[in-house]
């Protein structure tokens, strides 16, 4: 819909703020609104536009050691790449010794890369250091 989470901006004078972020989870954005679509945009300088699409919803499961990896396909683009045009142009360059700015992204990117190869092991490492950063704390008791 027209609803957008973000982190405010305080010298934003135009009064169109978005909902905090920050104080937001998925799961409660999800039954507030019924989305089963969600658009995530990372990074407005290079506009990589991601697509969450939820397929089933459980009221009663349970969020413990979530989130988690089922699956992985190709690896990060380079950050400042320049969004998915760069990247498009950036693997063009790459896998192309004849391109013109082979050289020159062969050095700017990382060694060896292969937009192929998934880290797996780094991605779940990765995943499972945010279900323990999302975990819910437990609550504890204090005796007067």
């Amino acid at each position: 819909g027209e609803a957008h989470w973000g982190i405010p901006d305080p010298d934003n004078d135009y009064g169109h703020q978005p909902m905090d972020a920050r104080k937001a989870r998925l799961c409660d954005i999800v039954r507030e609104t019924g989305a089963k679509t969600i658009h995530y945009l990372y990074d407005f300088g290079d506009s990589w536009d991601h697509v969450i699409k939820l397929e089933k919803w459980f009221d009663n499961t349970t969020t413990e050691g979530m989130p988690f990896l089922l699956e992985a396909a190709g690896r990060c683009p380079p950050e400042d790449v320049g969004g998915a045009p760069g990247y498009a142009e950036y693997l063009d360059a790459i896998c192309d010794p004849a391109h013109p700015e082979h050289e020159h992204m062969r050095r700017w990117g990382p060694e060896q890369f292969d937009p192929n190869v998934v880290d797996r092991k780094a991605l779940e490492a990765a995943v499972n250091a945010l279900s323990e950063i999302w975990k819910p704390r437990r609550r504890t008791t204090r005796s007067k």
